[in-house]
């Protein structure tokens, strides 16, 4: 089904997202909060089919305008993308915690730390929507001249830039950096991201860099030489260690090449971009 009413439409998504959020709130308000694994499944599986009707709507109806316009192409594309890295997030954990799970054993550490990185994403997500591109889809659907759509696009465009900053991340584990990177891009931010200790520096080197973090979860001595090499060879680059664990004590020589430490990084992505927005003072 679509809609003619742009207004319409726009009100229908932002009302699904109150309601995706108003369930995430009662998660999180629980007396045990998320920690109560049946009552969390269950609120979460009353969301599934809202938020996947959700999602098609966006693919059916937003992205497509989006796109077919020359003066919305670009951002559309852009969510578009992000949204299709989103929905595999989301249904892994569809599919790893809510989806047919009865009988199977879960480790309340591992579905909390899940499903604070699928809550981190949606509410980041979600700003974002509703601050950017819910606005261009109305001005492009309400027979706003093209020139007026193209000037707000474009100076949305031109505020990202000139609070873009370029961001480098490294982890060990490809989940948690997924995750971690994709909240950043959300956030407004350009990242490159590896896996590799073997081609961190390099790519470091070559990305112009305003900000590198790495994954400390892992303090070996392979670790240290990596910090101490980026230490070296990036002047004037901040160098933040992030864990994912609940709590964990920074070695010392891994502290003192560290220009600031993020811990329960995996654990909240919202509060983690935004402890990178202080960071970098934008």
């Amino acid at each position: 089904m679509t809609y003619d009413n742009p207004i319409d439409f726009i009100k229908l998504l932002k009302s699904q997202h109150k309601s995706i959020i108003s369930t995430i709130c009662e998660i999180d308000d629980q007396s045990s909060g998320p920690a109560d694994l049946n009552k969390s499944i269950e609120k979460l599986n009353k969301i599934t089919e809202l938020l996947f009707d959700h999602l098609e709507k966006e693919d059916k109806q937003l992205y497509p305008t989006l796109r077919a316009h020359k003066e919305t192409e670009e951002i559309g594309k852009k969510y578009f993308y992000d949204m299709e890295r989103l929905s595999c997030i989301a249904l892994d954990f569809f599919k790893r915690y809510c989806v047919n799970r009865e009988g199977l054993k879960i480790f309340v550490e591992d579905f909390i730390n899940s499903y604070s990185v699928f809550k981190g994403l949606l509410k980041v997500r979600i700003r974002r929507e509703e601050a950017e591109l819910y606005p261009a889809f109305i001005l492009l659907q309400s027979d706003v001249l093209h020139s007026e759509v193209l000037e707000y696009v474009q100076g949305q465009e031109l505020r990202n830039q000139n609070r873009q900053k370029n961001l480098f991340i490294y982890s060990d584990s490809r989940h948690s950096l997924e995750a971690l990177s994709l909240a950043l891009e959300i956030a407004g931010y350009k990242v490159i991201s590896t896996h590799s200790r073997d081609h961190a520096l390099n790519l470091l080197n070559n990305a112009k860099s305003d900000l590198a973090l790495f994954d400390i979860d892992k303090q070996d001595k392979e670790l240290s030489d990596l910090l101490i090499s980026v230490k070296t060879e990036t002047q004037g680059v901040k160098i933040i260690g992030y864990s994912t664990k609940e709590s964990k004590q920074v070695k010392e020589n891994l502290r003192n090449n560290l220009d600031d430490y993020i811990p329960k990084a995996a654990v909240d992505v919202e509060a983690f971009s935004e402890k990178i927005k202080q960071i970098l003072g934008s």
